[in-house]
């Protein structure tokens, strides 16, 4: 068992082009910028996440994902006063709810950065990007962001974490390739809403390690449509209901279903439901107006022999610059 993961990785190396390339995450309900340019510089403040995702726990060579992004608004002013209700949880709207601050909103740039570590096995990729964004006011409660990244994917597959029975195999050979990477999203927003759309991958690169092979693998486009609505239950208690969809060609697409109660700004829990059956449970916690944490598990893809935990993601957040004291994103919740 011990070299079964890494064999069948290494077998499997010619068909992962076809299936999801880029990492799935529990969490993304919380840092949509993963999947969306357009979102970089929608908060007041410098947006930073650190997040790792382990999956097959307790398996030799199980996947795991660690990525790192930050993003944050540039040229943004606002105006306002301060209307108390025993709540000092500030908005980007322009209505007040709460005690948050009543701003009038100005268009702004965003910049954001991103990188992802990806290891499965003796299989690797890398991906590294900058982001720019920039967001207008449609009307009194609903804004506009249109964004655009571009980087690098770096592909590798490291032959001596894999065992031959014969030493002198051609195959016993490293890979590493590098290839340049664009993605492109909308994001439009309200006070109580989002809805986004994204595409990623968009230059569909080659990814055959031999350039005699005929038959080009893809980096295939990947389309993401999002999308939120929050519900005020009471003055402390709100649902968020989300849905994710995507596609990737020549695959079908898939949905994800995705609920979470907030309360006080400070406490949330919720469910993820994938359409493939796999389920996740999330949970996460505001420690202060800089950090909060945040923690999900799914059972994701059944393990060899049922092997395995489950899989597991962490994500710790800070707001950077956080003049205001936010406690809670105002407009990603």
């Amino acid at each position: 068992m011990k070299q079964l993961l890494p064999l069948l990785i290494f077998l499997c190396i010619p068909l992962l082009v076809y299936g999801q390339q880029k990492p799935q995450y529990s969490q993304y309900s919380i840092n949509n910028y993963l999947l969306n340019p357009a979102i970089a510089g929608i908060e007041q403040y410098a947006d930073v996440k650190i997040g790792n995702r382990s999956q097959m726990s307790g398996i030799e060579g199980e996947p795991s994902t660690i990525y790192i992004s930050a993003h944050a608004p540039i040229g943004f002013t606002s105006r306002g006063g301060r209307y108390r209700t025993g709540k000092s949880t500030p908005s980007f709207g322009g209505r007040n709810q709460n005690g948050r601050i009543s701003q009038q909103f100005r268009p702004h740039h965003g910049v954001g950065i991103l990188a992802v570590r990806d290891r499965l096995g003796a299989f690797a990729r890398t991906e590294a990007s900058l982001a720019y964004a920039y967001h207008l006011k449609l009307s009194r409660d609903v804004k506009l962001a249109g964004g655009i990244s571009a980087g690098l994917i770096q592909q590798q597959l490291r032959s001596e974490e894999l065992t031959f029975s014969n030493p002198a195999d051609a195959a016993k050979a490293d890979w590493n390739m590098v290839k340049p990477n664009l993605s492109a999203g909308f994001w439009l927003y309200g006070n109580s809403f989002y809805i986004g759309s994204s595409a990623t991958q968009l230059l569909g690169n080659a990814t055959n390690f031999d350039n005699a092979v005929q038959d080009r693998n893809l980096l295939y486009e990947h389309y993401f449509l999002t999308g939120a609505y929050k519900f005020d239950i009471t003055e402390r208690v709100s649902l968020i209901p989300s849905i994710m969809l995507m596609w990737l060609q020549p695959l079908p697409g898939s949905v994800d279903f995705n609920l979470r109660a907030v309360y006080d700004n400070r406490l949330w829990v919720g469910g993820s439901y994938r359409q493939n059956g796999n389920y996740a449970v999330l949970a996460g916690v505001t420690i202060s107006h800089i950090f909060d944490l945040g923690y999900a598990y799914d059972r994701g893809v059944p393990a060899f022999n049922g092997m395995g935990g489950g899989n597991h993601e962490v994500v710790v957040g800070m707001r950077i610059f956080n003049k205001a004291k936010v406690l809670c994103p105002q407009n990603l919740w």
